[in-house]
């Protein structure tokens, strides 16, 4: 009991109708084996990276753990945060704060965490798997996220106008070797367009997460069309005008829970 020992004995903690805690139950793990059940009060992680500051709703947070090392001290407050729908945000733990509810003789005990020593924070019974297409995002700081097609626009010129699909009319987008050049765009109906893009960031709307992430040129790595499912079922191939130009697909997929289960993010097993 070596870190909560000055805090036991303030007993009782702050009573339970003073503090508005957030309704789902989460686990947190400290470097000394201790393991927390209980409620939090902080709504929103705020994580600070190469996409900027990013506000994350913890009911949207499946898993928090360090980047490097056991404990976020070790890591310099850099953590991976995974999304309920398996995406990947990386960044420093900006205003760490973590108060938990603990439900224990009869009362809420609450405790502020010592967040230099957590290990990991997990949700329960919260995954928002998806079951159709998918985009998905990858930056050169590691952030790798699913993308809502059907609010998210690219727009690229070239010398016959400007274009601004939708990426869900897109079969597949991808630059040639530099993202600041040139770009080819292949819509599902057949259309190949090439161009640059209009601006020197992309902008995509989240389904989970943040609203919108914007992602400079210079830190882009892809944008894929994939399709993520469990379980892994037999799916009839797209039709394309242009097979040669449509990226291949990958599948995702993550095994069936249990209930009561807690996020674990390496749940995902990419098929090849």
């Amino acid at each position: 009991m070596r870190r909560f020992a000055p805090l036991l004995a303030l007993f009782p903690f702050v009573a339970c109708e003073s503090v508005d805690y957030l309704p789902h139950t989460v686990r947190t793990t400290l470097d000394d084996g201790q393991v927390l059940v209980g409620r939090v009060h902080t709504e929103v992680l705020l994580l600070e990276g190469g996409l900027g500051l990013l506000e994350i709703p913890l009911d949207d947070v499946g898993e928090v753990v360090p980047v490097e090392g056991e404990e976020l001290a070790s890591s310099g407050g850099f953590v991976n945060v995974w999304l309920r729908n398996g995406s990947e945000l990386r960044g420093r733990w900006a205003e760490p704060e973590l108060q938990m509810g603990l439900e224990m003789g009869g009362e809420e005990v609450a405790v502020d965490l010592p967040v230099a020593e957590l290990v990991r924070i997990q949700t329960q019974g919260a995954e928002s798997w998806a079951h159709d297409d998918v985009f998905r995002v990858r930056t050169t700081h590691g952030d790798d996220f699913l993308v809502d097609g059907q609010s998210t626009r690219v727009a690229l010129e070239n010398e016959l106008g400007v274009f601004a699909p939708f990426l869900d009319e897109c079969a597949s987008i991808s630059p040639y070797g530099d993202p600041g050049g040139e770009w080819t765009v292949s819509l599902l109906n057949g259309t190949v367009l090439k161009g640059e893009m209009v601006e020197d960031e992309l902008s995509f709307a989240l389904t989970l997460g943040p609203e919108e992430v914007v992602v400079p040129l210079d830190l882009f790595v892809s944008l894929e069309r994939q399709y993520w499912d469990y379980p892994l079922t037999p799916r009839p191939a797209p039709v394309h005008a242009s097979p040669v130009t449509a990226a291949p697909e990958e599948q995702w997929a993550a095994p069936p829970r249990q209930q009561g289960d807690w996020f674990v993010s390496d749940r995902f097993v990419e098929v090849k």
